[in-house]
């Protein structure tokens, strides 16, 4: 896969920060499986500290298709989503694809994956792919020499 530009959640954050929170975004975050988890709660701790709003998190497993509509709904507390996809559902990719309009029509979104799943939905869902704003390599803070949380 081709080395995308590394960041950390404070990088990340500084980048919705400019754009604005509310204007449609679709960033693909590629991270090693293990530290998902870690950088689920590094965002969300920096997008508290920096943003001073909640982040809606969901983990792919839990979206139900039949009710996708309510994952796209937009949260003015929230106007940050991460869809955590923690392996490969190419059902929900589908769906994603095809409804990627309305995905990004309340604010930023953001997808982490692993680098599997990541190629998989770079190579499955075009309609995505031409949409993202961008894709990074996503390292928790202590990978870059910051402190263990």
């Amino acid at each position: 896969m081709t080395d995308f530009s590394a960041t950390i959640a404070f990088g990340l954050v500084r980048r919705l920060a400019a754009a604005g929170t509310h204007t449609p975004s679709l960033y693909l975050l590629i991270s090693d499986a293990g530290a998902i988890r870690a950088i689920e709660a590094d965002i969300a701790a920096e997008v508290q500290v920096q943003l001073g709003v909640g982040l809606r998190s969901l983990a792919a497993a839990g979206v139900r298709l039949d009710r996708l509509e309510a994952a796209f709904t937009g949260d003015p507390d929230r106007p940050i989503t991460l869809i955590t996809l923690d392996h490969w559902l190419p059902k929900l990719v589908t769906a994603l694809d095809r409804n990627v309009v309305s995905l990004t029509k309340g604010g930023a979104v953001l997808l982490l994956a692993d680098q599997g799943v990541a190629e998989r939905l770079l190579s499955a869902a075009p309609n995505l792919r031409n949409r993202l704003s961008d894709v990074l390599a996503i390292r928790p803070d202590e990978a870059f020499g910051g402190p263990i949380a």
